[in-house]
């Protein structure tokens, strides 16, 4: 016995396994990986640039300042020295300068205010100890022959001191100080035509490098900006990311499934062609077979026609042309049929090859009367 032809179902013929190789998606995944790996590090490169640019810029904007109080140093101490140095009363806070060997060191108002004299080095220090009490910062000038003991240099400075007679004109790095991250900045002091009145017996001339000023700006309050930078950056690159990731799969996903009914579509097409090859096969088949059907009921007539009625062969011969009445009824059939109607047997599913005629025939019927009604409905009343 013939297998049954297996139906899914919707009543549609299974399809092949081949066709079913065919419809295999190609997978999208392993390209949206490598396309997410390389977009995940474009951003961390970048996020890692842009972060190294913020601390560089960081340390740029502490430099600016420490810029700011150097020369803010050097243009007072300008004014000071221009001016052969100034006076002010005798306080705790401000005794004579024992360093300063000069004449007329201290005088005497005519109200009897005792005033000393205030030189460049030593309205710098004062200055450099309010601002250290106001905002933090800490100065230092400094030389490698000073005049007072004080205003040694500590090792970092030495090294700049150094540094600046190679030929250096600037030196920073950040440093700790009393546990507090600082910027140490300093630049050299060059000697002026004013400084000799004080440190010409020191040996110095006229544009030698004789000192410099150190100053100490503290990270903390420009750290905090850098950090905040970072933290923003990092949410605005999060956020790309985010956005390259799900657009990445989201395509994938869309394209994935257009590939998907495109090959749907093709192994379709590819069924619907073999099926038609298959139904002229069976067409060519069925004709073929007419032809010794008919022959067989031709012959079963006349070997009635020469029996007797009762004669119990004329009932098989009745038989027989019954049956081949039904195998020619199938063959026509089965010529006409261009879609699938179904039958349950105990092997499964199989086509129901007259009802599959049938229902052709009445599709046939159905869209010939539509195009009959239209003609008529275009005819004029």
């Amino acid at each position: 016995m013939n297998q049954p032809i297996p139906i899914d179902q919707d009543n549609t013929l299974r399809k092949p396994d081949i066709a079913e190789k065919h419809q295999k998606p190609i997978r999208l995944w392993a390209p949206a990986l490598v396309i997410i790996c390389v977009w995940s590090l474009l951003i961390l490169i970048s996020w890692i640039w842009l972060t190294q640019v913020i601390r560089s810029g960081t340390l740029e904007t502490a430099r600016i300042e420490a810029r700011t109080v150097f020369r803010n140093d050097v243009t007072y101490r300008r004014w000071n020295a221009i001016h052969g140095g100034v006076y002010a009363p005798v306080t705790p806070e401000t005794p004579p300068n024992k360093y300063l060997k000069i004449k007329n060191r201290e005088i005497k108002t005519p109200d009897g205010i005792l005033l000393t004299k205030i030189n460049p080095a030593y309205m710098t220090r004062q200055v450099h100890e309010l601002a250290g009490q106001t905002y933090g910062h800490k100065g230092h000038i400094t030389s490698l022959n000073p005049l007072r003991p004080q205003n040694a240099p500590d090792a970092w400075e030495t090294g700049a001191l150094k540094r600046f007679e190679k030929g250096e004109t600037e030196v920073s790095s950040l440093e700790i100080i009393d546990k507090i991250n600082h910027l140490r900045f300093m630049r050299p002091l060059i000697t002026e035509k004013s400084c000799l009145n004080c440190h010409a017996e020191q040996g110095y001339k006229l544009g030698e490098i004789r000192g410099g000023i150190s100053v100490s700006i503290p990270m903390a309050a420009h750290t905090a900006v850098e950090k905040a930078n970072v933290m923003i950056l990092g949410l605005i690159y999060a956020f790309l990311w985010t956005i390259g990731v799900s657009g990445t799969l989201l395509g994938i996903f869309f394209l994935n499934r257009q590939i998907q009914k495109r090959q749907q579509a093709e192994a379709m097409v590819m069924q619907h062609e073999k099926m038609e090859g298959v139904m002229e096969m069976a067409g060519a088949v069925c004709h073929e077979l007419n032809q010794p059907l008919q022959m067989i009921l031709g012959n079963s007539e006349i070997m009635l026609l020469d029996l007797e009625p009762d004669n119990p062969l004329s009932k098989r011969i009745i038989n027989i042309q019954n049956q081949v009445k039904r195998m020619s009824r199938m063959t026509r059939n089965l010529i006409q049929v261009t879609r699938y109607e179904t039958k349950q047997f105990p092997q499964g599913k199989v086509i129901d090859i007259d009802k599959a005629a049938k229902t052709d025939k009445a599709a046939k019927i159905d869209k010939a009367s539509k195009t009959g009604k239209a003609a008529n409905d275009k005819m004029p009343q």
